[in-house]
């Protein structure tokens, strides 16, 4: 497996996704700027930064990039590679599995980076006072709330291989997302999935609008049994996509 994982490596060295990496994290920030540029001053105990961060850049842009490290790693399997790893008896599985890897590594480090770059201009630049615990918290939990849509895009795109197919379903599914969070049916919907989890731990309502103490949607109940409900479904979703479309490429 490790092999697998070394070779997927090499090929993204100057990939499309190397250059997301580089990208998206500076567009996380400059959208944050922008936003809170043109909201003003933060309520008292309230942040905009965080507001956009984990709301609005959830909504409008994450599910993009998701779809385009998906597409990107994928596309660059041509039919003669494939005959090729079919002749060598390569292992469909373990080779998607590895690109899965790398796709999720790829994901936790543009976050990474996209979290401390807006800590670092909210800080010094923007005046706001934020709990580093409070964004880290945040983060992991964005990072594991879109590990489904990681396993769906990877199934989306192995049955129908049409990229416009993939970033189209992304992001129309993702409009709905902010409606069914606040519904019981949230946990049958996984484009909704950071919406609701992240409600609680930034205060910050699935339409944008801050939260008001006491609010429901301030039950960390929600956010413990998201981060459940990402894993449990990242794993069914990855190994039924493994499983079809190993049995597609036979």
């Amino acid at each position: 497996m490790i092999s697998y994982i070394k070779t997927e490596l090499m090929k993204e060295k100057r990939s499309a996704n190397l250059k997301l990496g580089i990208i998206v994290p500076i567009i996380f920030v400059l959208f944050n700027v922008a936003m809170v540029s043109l909201m003003g001053e933060s309520p008292e105990g309230k942040s905009y930064v965080l507001a956009t961060s984990f709301n609005w850049y959830p909504l409008l842009i994450l599910p993009i990039v998701l779809s385009l490290l998906v597409v990107n790693i994928n596309g660059k399997e041509k039919s003669e590679h494939i005959v090729l790893q079919k002749s060598e008896n390569l292992s469909f599985i373990k080779i998607e599995l590895a690109k899965n890897i790398i796709i999720v590594a790829e994901l936790f480090i543009i976050l990474l980076i996209s979290t401390i770059l807006i800590f670092t201009v909210a800080t010094f630049f923007l005046g706001e006072k934020i709990s580093l615990s409070q964004l880290i918290i945040a983060t992991i939990c964005l990072f594991i709330g879109s590990l489904p849509i990681v396993a769906l895009s990877f199934l989306i795109y192995g049955l129908t291989k049409k990229k416009a197919v993939l970033i189209l379903l992304n992001f129309v599914l993702t409009f709905p997302s902010a409606v069914i969070a606040v519904t019981k049916n949230w946990i049958l919907f996984p484009w909704s999935y950071n919406l609701r989890m992240l409600s609680p731990v930034v205060g910050v309502h699935p339409n944008g609008t801050f939260l008001e103490t006491g609010s429901k949607l301030m039950n960390m109940d929600a956010t413990y049994l998201g981060l459940l409900l990402s894993i449990a479904v990242y794993v069914v979703v990855l190994t039924l996509s493994l499983l079809i479309n190993n049995k597609r490429s036979k």
